[in-house]
């Protein structure tokens, strides 16, 4: 379902495009842009709350992964005043360090608000559908 200002959800799409570009880039600020500053990340691969778990997370994701391709598709966005819920579906294929590549299917259920006009992750949730 996609409820809400046109606008909006164009900044919204425009916030899980930046964070797909930023996680394929290596790009930590860019990535740490994306969320408010008090998030909060649960499900597949730990749970994290506050900026600096998110960036010892993605530290810990780095020394293991050379690089990672991670494309995200929308399935849902749906907007209240200054709160937005949302449902993605993403492709990764990671290539690690030792060599191995593997490509995961997964989703996330979002929680976004709107900062200043512009639309932050405050939480996500992520499972992993399919691994190989």
């Amino acid at each position: 379902m996609f409820t809400g200002p046109i606008e909006d959800r164009l900044k919204i799409r425009e916030r899980f495009d930046s964070y797909s570009d930023a996680v394929s880039r290596v790009a930590l600020d860019d990535y740490v842009a994306c969320w408010t500053d008090d998030p909060i990340r649960l499900g597949t691969g730990g749970e994290f709350h506050g900026l600096d778990e998110l960036r010892a997370h993605w530290d810990g994701i780095w020394r293991a992964v050379e690089t990672m391709a991670f494309v995200t598709q929308i399935g849902a966005i749906e907007i209240s005043g200054q709160d937005a819920h949302a449902r993605s579906y993403c492709q990764e294929t990671l290539r690690f360090r030792n060599g191995q590549t593997h490509q995961l299917v997964g989703a996330y259920d979002d929680e976004l608000k709107s900062v200043e006009g512009d639309w932050l992750f405050c939480k996500r949730t992520y499972r992993i559908h399919i691994a190989g």
